[in-house]
């Protein structure tokens, strides 16, 4: 799988395009959201090291005097969100035509944008047997095309994990920030245990489930092999009709299911397959579950 994630034309759009998530977060960074940790806008919340390129009008002298280190002061209206993208990165996604993996690629660079486009954080992780660390706390736009490199390159590879490695993610704090998954959900690591988990943390959480065409809808027929793309076993059936039918049954109620958890844990679920635009998922269905304007 090869290409270009963006073009130049798609990077426009995406300038007008922004995450909205319900609620407030408590964080100690310094953003563009709201924070429901204190009272008016204008009040003094907290301190944070000063790093280069932050206002030095902000710089807490008293601070310095006693700690001999620079120190801004954060206020009310500038707690940052912390968007952890999940990348499904298990050979299964590296599927389709349209591949699953590309788009998903796509999706998770797109939301790092509209992240850092509010003024807050984004970490995508690849995660498949292991989690890894594609690209750590991007801020700012020159970060967010440097790591466009390194997300294109990320290889399919490997068993799902998901909730395994969720739980090794470190510096993840209560009510900090926001999941978002990307992920065909075709594994035997338990995602509703994984989605408990951060709901357990407190994050907001999108979770955006990929299936290819053939998998939604398989034109095969007669006597065909399967193979395990994450394993090494196969299986040898006969495709009728019938074979069809029950799987498309199966297949739907297994989607329903996921639809069904998701709203009663209030998860934010996009469905959607890899012949689908970017555009159409972010703007039509994004935008008509009101997190994406």
């Amino acid at each position: 799988m090869s290409g270009t994630l963006f073009d130049e034309g798609f990077m426009s759009k995406l300038e007008n395009m922004s995450l909205h998530f319900k609620n407030a977060v408590n964080s100690v960074y310094t953003g563009g959201r709201r924070s429901k940790s204190h009272g008016s806008t204008v009040e003094f919340s907290d301190f944070r090291e000063y790093t280069p390129g932050d206002d030095y009008r902000r710089i807490d002298w008293n601070a310095y005097a006693r700690f001999e280190k620079f120190f801004i002061k954060l206020y009310l209206d500038e707690k940052q969100l912390h968007t952890r993208i999940l990348l499904d990165t298990s050979k299964s996604m590296d599927f389709g035509e349209p591949n699953k993996g590309f788009l998903a690629k796509r999706l998770a660079a797109a939301f790092a944008y509209m992240a850092i486009g509010s003024l807050d954080r984004a970490s995508i992780y690849s995660v498949s047997e292991h989690m890894e660390h594609v690209c750590s706390g991007i801020e700012g736009r020159n970060a967010f095309y440097k790591s466009l490199e390194r997300l294109a390159a990320v290889p399919f590879k490997g068993e799902s994990r998901l909730f395994e490695c969720v739980k090794d993610i470190r510096n993840i704090y209560r009510g900090d920030g926001a999941a978002i998954i990307i992920s065909d959900l075709l594994t035997d690591s338990d995602y509703k245990a994984m989605i408990d988990y951060l709901l357990y943390y407190k994050q907001q959480i999108i979770l955006v489930h990929i299936l290819s065409p053939d998998e939604l809808n398989p034109q095969y027929s007669g006597r065909v092999r399967l193979l395990d793309s994450e394993g090494n076993d196969y299986r040898d059936l006969d495709i009728t009709p019938r074979t069809l039918d029950l799987y498309k049954r199966t297949l739907r109620s297994f989607m329903d299911d996921i639809a069904s958890f998701c709203a009663k844990r209030g998860v934010y679920l996009l469905q959607i397959s890899s012949d689908e635009s970017l555009e159409s998922i972010l703007l039509g269905k994004g935008h008509s579950l009101g997190i994406i304007s």
